[in-house]
């Protein structure tokens, strides 16, 4: 870890402040850099410049045409996203009252100022016929992170911090090398809750009302949705709740 010491924040003998360390991410990313972030399903690979966005999309080694989310607040969800009162009542639900963070997909406002404010090549990565996902967090510091780029009127792209297909990274120092170095800040908050799934986030198209990914957490998303709403999802193969119950 030594040649990335001087990107880590908390520095050694600091401890995590949610407040400071958001401002220094709020910071890096405003200046056009790129940024390593904990999200609870694993660290993640962040920018909002059009030049930094392609650094880290190279770093990862991303194909051509791949898609990538979008990170904000629920509130920026509604700003962007367009769906009726129930479906916006579901995930404020799950993410602010029941503390749970997931990838949301649904038709987007193409018209939107944030959208058209992105360079062409951003936003055919964070576009794909017609919707957009965006990842939704319960954790404070993203929150805050976020919270910090909407009143500033700033979108931040991402996708997980590993090389693509080289899987979830929970911890700091299993990132590779390559997207530390591509990284001009690294916030370090050890091990991530979920990683006992070593899965991604779930993704739910709330357009469609179908899941496109069993990540993380997935077993309590289904049970949540069938409980509060009636709505049945495929059941996981592997965290089979029904087993569990029994």
């Amino acid at each position: 870890m030594g040649e990335f010491e001087n990107k880590i924040i908390p520095a050694p003998g600091d401890l995590p402040n949610v407040k400071r360390d958001a401002q220094r991410v709020f910071e890096v990313l405003e200046s056009g850099g790129v940024v390593i972030l904990p999200t609870e399903v694993g660290y993640g690979l962040m920018a909002t410049s059009a030049e930094a966005i392609d650094r880290a999309f190279v770093a990862k080694r991303r194909r051509p045409g791949h898609a990538q989310g979008l990170y904000g607040t629920h509130e920026l969800h509604q700003q962007l996203h367009v769906l009726d009162d129930q479906r916006f009542e579901m995930t404020r639900v799950l993410v602010e009252d029941l503390d749970m963070s997931l990838m949301a997909v649904a038709p987007c406002q193409q018209d939107h100022p944030l959208l058209q404010a992105l360079s062409p090549q951003t936003l055919s990565k964070v576009t794909k016929d017609g919707t957009i996902a965006m990842f939704i967090s319960g954790s404070s510091l993203l929150r805050e992170v976020c919270r910090l780029n909407a009143t500033s009127g700033q979108l931040m792209v991402g996708s997980s911090a590993n090389v693509s297909g080289g899987g979830q990274k929970f911890r700091v120092e299993d990132i590779e090398d390559e997207l530390k170095e591509a990284a001009d800040l690294i916030v370090d908050y050890g091990l991530q809750r979920y990683h006992v799934y070593g899965r991604a986030s779930l993704i739910m198209d709330f357009g469609q009302m179908k899941i496109l990914r069993m990540g993380s957490c997935y077993e309590l998303f289904r049970e949540r949705m069938r409980k509060f709403w009636g709505v049945e999802l495929p059941e996981d193969p592997v965290y089979n709740t029904a087993q569990a119950l029994t």
